[in-house]
């Protein structure tokens, strides 16, 4: 079990590997019971908020099943299940990593579970903060069309906004999850790339809201098999808090992208070839506490991948990257004042080689000695990536 700081909310990243089983579902229960463990002095699961596993796949057959298996086996555990996302992407352990995401000092009514005809989600209200989870947001069922499934993770999406009176600019943070992201599928004898599918089936729905503070910190990044996952948080905030977008000092806001960059797409007649749509970061500031989300971030110069073919040297300007982004001076070119520091608590690194573990791990162990991160093999949205890292940090 591997535990992740708290900030200044409160929030809590934990990250089990199994110790014992041999099905998925007894290594997930083997998890569940290091979290109850855990939980008897420090969390309760009424604090839980969110939850991932990450398992790997041979076949969108296999997947749907085991999918199933683990939805089965993790309902034990809760009277009600939290937001809950099963990402095709082979962990480092080989196995099975399950993370789960708290708020500690909650009270069971803190939390209300919800859920329409199609899909359910998290509210968590203090006073007049409201902020909403939720994951897991897919097609079921095996499909092999992006486009359709994106709009229906979109869809599904929209639906939880509405019900909550929101839009899609009170997302802070988006995570996407894209089979076989850089791949390319066939329609009316052309040829257009999944993940810029995605992004033009984004640009249509996010077109209904305006962005005033920004677009979300997001992660577009590949999976093995399960189509279109979309996993978000969305809050509104009292008038003594803030939502800030913050931009990366070496690097093209990805909106700003020019279509050199991009990809073809040719399956839709009124959106193609959008940009990316999410900012380097979100900081969100209260009176209570700091946070601030960390994008998947790459080894991108301007707007430009880096082109030496070594994990190494893409490590070493991703955390580059990544520290210029979270640096006090970059902060507070915001006017977000950073106080002592800004501590990195969480990060995740999504490596496209299962043999380039063992190197990123090593750097990242370098600069991040005290911090621990999730492993797991992930196609990057560009070919020639080879790692993306995102994270959260406190500023204090």
């Amino acid at each position: 079990m591997r535990h992740f700081a708290a900030n200044e909310f409160e929030l809590n990243n934990l990250c089990f590997s199994p110790e014992t089983g041999t099905s998925l579902s007894e290594k997930l229960a083997d998890c569940y019971r290091q979290f109850f463990v855990e939980s008897k002095t420090n969390y309760k699961a009424h604090t839980v908020i969110r939850q991932t596993v990450f398992i790997s796949a041979k076949s969108n057959s296999e997947y749907h099943q085991n999918k199933q298996k683990i939805f089965a086996c993790a309902k034990l555990f809760f009277e009600e299940l939290p937001p809950t996302s099963i990402i095709a992407q082979l962990p480092d352990n080989g196995s099975l990593i399950l993370e789960i995401v708290c708020i500690e000092g909650l009270k069971p009514g803190d939390l209300t579970f919800k859920r329409n005809d199609v899909v359910s989600w998290l509210v968590l209200q203090q006073n007049s903060r409201k902020m909403i989870i939720a994951a897991g947001l897919s097609k079921n069922g095996e499909s092999n069309c992006i486009l359709q499934q994106s709009i229906h993770s979109f869809e599904l999406l929209q639906h939880i906004l509405e019900e909550e009176e929101m839009e899609f600019s009170d997302i802070i943070r988006q995570w996407n999850y894209i089979e076989k992201i850089t791949a390319h599928a066939d329609y009316n004898n052309s040829s257009s790339q999944h993940y810029q599918i995605f992004n033009d089936v984004r640009s249509k729905y996010y077109q209904q809201a305006s962005f005033e503070n920004g677009f979300p910190a997001a992660t577009g990044i590949g999976m093995d098999f399960g189509g279109i996952t979309i996993d978000f948080i969305a809050v509104k905030l009292e008038n003594k808090s803030s939502i800030i977008g913050v931009k990366n000092p070496v690097q093209r806001d990805a909106y700003r992208y020019s279509k050199e960059v991009l990809a073809e797409n040719n399956t839709m007649s009124d959106f193609c070839q959008t940009t990316p749509k999410f900012e380097r970061a979100k900081a969100v500031i209260t009176p209570e506490g700091k946070w601030l989300f960390v994008s998947g971030t790459a080894a991108i110069s301007g707007e430009v991948s880096i082109m030496a073919n070594s994990v190494e040297k893409q490590t070493e300007m991703t955390i580059q990257n990544i520290l210029g982004l979270v640096s006090m001076e970059n902060l507070q070119k915001y006017g977000i004042n950073c106080g002592a520091e800004v501590a990195l608590s969480y990060l995740r690194a999504y490596i496209k080689f299962k043999r380039d573990i063992p190197k990123v791990k090593e750097i990242c162990r370098k600069y991040f000695p005290q911090i621990p991160i999730t492993f797991v093999v992930a196609d990057i949205c560009r070919p020639e990536l080879l790692v993306e890292i995102e994270g959260q940090a406190i500023i204090r």
